[in-house]
């Protein structure tokens, strides 16, 4: 059964390429704006990529939406930099969750599994002068919670409890478990 990746992330796909090297990618472009609790509202978003790719493509289509909740409030991907600003003092010294929703579908028997991986990520205390720097590699483009933990954002990570992919964007032993339960042995 063919593996189909219903992403653009450069990031997914690395991750994806550590299980398996058969796979394609299908960039989705589906509405993410999901309404509801966080868990819910990233699988809602994982699950729309997944049918909108799934409409032109057979196989077992795999989607992912990442989403950071600090508190109550969600922090999405930045639009400006000052965005991108206020998302990091937002998170300096205080821990936050960060959610993939996953939904995985096989479109010839229509079997379908979704979950919601959650992992705790602690910053240290940040100081501007920190946040400036890292705003002028502008590595937070495109991220939830305006930074990458696999890139130069790492350093202001003190505490993680999880899955570290899952911060990355795609939990992958979550994701073994749930292509296994769908036949697919990696």
């Amino acid at each position: 059964m063919r593996l189909i990746l219903a992403s653009n992330s450069p990031r997914r796909r690395d991750l994806l390429e550590l299980l398996s090297d058969d796979f394609a990618v299908v960039p989705s472009f589906a509405d993410e704006s999901a309404t509801g609790v966080p868990s819910e509202r990233a699988i809602d978003a994982a699950r729309a990529k997944v049918n909108a790719v799934a409409r032109d493509v057979s196989g077992v289509v795999i989607g992912a939406d990442t989403i950071v909740v600090i508190d109550a409030q969600i922090l999405g991907k930045p639009r400006t930099c000052s965005d991108a600003r206020k998302m990091l003092e937002t998170l300096s010294g205080r821990t936050h969750r960060v959610l993939t929703g996953v939904c995985i579908l096989n479109t010839e028997t229509r079997q379908e599994r979704t979950h919601c991986e959650e992992t705790r990520v602690t910053f240290r205390a940040l100081r501007d002068r920190e946040i400036d720097a890292y705003l002028d590699t502008g590595e937070y483009h495109d991220k939830a919670g305006a930074y990458a933990i696999q890139g130069k954002a790492m350093k202001f990570i003190s505490k993680i409890e999880g899955d570290y992919a899952n911060v990355m964007g795609l939990p992958l032993c979550c994701l073994i478990s749930m292509l296994r339960e769908l036949g697919v042995d990696l």
